[in-house]
């Protein structure tokens, strides 16, 4: 295995470890891949950390519906610092 893909599931499991906290471990990967296709038109096994930004944004309805706008943004900033953003 390459290890820039190991990278890249890295960003992947990390962004799922944190949502499945809130949504549970299968929803939180099925939110991971499915924004990731609607954020950026490729899967999660080739995620960036460039492509971080654009799937954090377009997370960020759904976890307000979800669990709220407080608990959303600290959660997407966990997320931004368990990345190193």
């Amino acid at each position: 295995m390459r290890a820039d893909r190991t990278v890249e599931q890295a960003i992947a499991e990390t962004i799922s470890a944190q949502l499945s906290i809130y949504l549970g471990p299968y929803t939180a990967k099925n939110a991971v891949k499915t924004f990731s296709y609607r954020a950026l038109g490729r899967g999660p096994e080739t995620l960036t950390r460039e492509d971080t930004s654009s799937l954090l944004a377009a997370l960020r309805p759904m976890l307000r519906t979800l669990i709220g706008a407080a608990q959303c943004e600290l959660v997407l900033a966990k997320i931004k610092q368990e990345l190193g953003e």
